[in-house]
């Protein structure tokens, strides 16, 4: 194979193979990534690399002098392309499995791998589908990973579920087990059984989210029930799903909220931050105490100190203290982008929903922390 490519379209593409490949030792193939021209295509070329349970194919414009594919450490093309100077990087295989990168007056010669060793690959017809804009993808994930579980103790919690909601409504839902984010997305062209329910992968998500720009104006998602497929414009992912049963969280869901009050994000953010910041527990306990027309926030008293704040709120309720995990406060807040936010609660131990008070298609609920100070 031989071919050129402009320097910084294959650097960036090289960023994106890098995310995706395997960094352990236990599997060594799967340190490399694979090149190789289209049949009928002059001008392009397939990028390609997996792990087993995310793969990520892009097609990269290219002038092609001959056919062939390639197959080499990711790691290090990525470190020397990085670096190269010139617009053009030269690349031209032999017989004898080595690889010439050549690029302006920096010339390289790496050792490459069988191609057919490497896991090819291959893009499947998929019963079910979602098309989504973009700017709506990005929304359903960011307002929905920060609440998946992040260690492999609940697997089936390492992701966010996606399921069909009626009405041409989807629904996309996380949690930890001590928290939940949902948001309830309509989709104007979606083929999706009714009694379907997946788990999408933490990593694929996060691959996918930041690399969306790639895919054009919309989405195209494509799954059953073992893989899911994300592809647009010049890139595609392929991911297995999480296998298990995700929980029924609509229990945890309040249904009787009595207390509302509506407090400004950036105000709210702040006094957290400002309140949490003395805190030497790994949950960062924070207590609010709410009474009409103000919230206060006191930190945990230690030894070193103690914090309070207070900032005005909207609330005309009884007077009640409760406890959270101040992180979880932030995060939620953080994926929040109007002025003004709703917390609903019905006392100091029931579970409180966090909301924006003039869109109906996310909340989260957060579980309360016993503050005994």
């Amino acid at each position: 194979m031989e071919i050129i490519l402009k320097r910084n379209a294959l650097s960036n593409t090289l960023q994106n193979i890098n995310s995706v490949v395997d960094k352990s030792t236990t599997k060594p193939i799967l340190s490399n990534f694979v090149i190789r021209t289209i049949d009928g295509k002059e001008k392009e070329v397939e990028f390609s690399s997996t792990d087993y349970e995310l793969s990520l194919v892009e097609i990269v414009p290219a002038e092609i002098k001959e056919q062939g594919s390639i197959c080499v450490n990711a790691k290090k093309v990525f470190d020397i392309v990085r670096e190269l100077q010139a617009e053009n990087v030269h690349i031209k295989s032999t017989e004898q499995l080595w690889i010439h990168i050549v690029c302006g007056t920096s010339e390289t010669r790496l050792p490459s791998v069988e191609v057919g060793l490497y896991p090819q690959t291959i893009l499947e017809e998929l019963p079910q589908s979602i098309t989504i804009n973009v700017d709506d993808f990005r929304h359903c994930i960011d307002k929905t990973l920060f609440a998946a579980i992040t260690n492999e103790s609940r697997r089936n919690l390492m992701g966010v579920c996606l399921s069909y909601n009626g009405d041409q409504k989807t629904r996309w839902l996380s949690t930890d087990g001590h928290r939940l984010a949902q948001m309830i997305k309509t989709i104007d062209a979606l083929s999706f059984d009714s009694d379907k329910e997946v788990i999408i992968p933490r990593k694929a998500l996060t691959e996918v989210r930041r690399v969306a720009e790639l895919f054009g104006e919309n989405v195209n998602i494509t799954f059953d029930d073992r893989v899911m497929q994300f592809s647009g414009g010049s890139i595609m992912f392929k991911t297995r799903l999480i296998e298990g049963k995700f929980p029924n969280c609509d229990p945890i869901i309040p249904k009787d909220s009595t207390l509302e009050m509506i407090v400004n994000r950036e105000r709210f953010i702040s006094s957290l931050r400002i309140v949490s910041s003395i805190s030497s527990e790994k949950l960062r306990p924070v207590k609010l105490i709410i009474s009409p027309g103000s919230l206060k926030l006191e930190s945990e008293k230690a030894d070193y100190g103690e914090v309070i704040d207070e900032i005005e709120i909207d609330y005309e309720g009884e007077s009640f203290e409760i406890g959270f995990n101040s992180k979880y406060l932030l995060d939620v807040l953080s994926v929040l982008e109007t002025k003004n936010v709703v917390l609903e609660c019905k006392n100091s131990m029931s579970p409180t929903i966090i909301k924006s008070p003039d869109d109906e298609s996310f909340l989260s609920v957060i579980m309360p922390l016993r503050v005994e100070w």
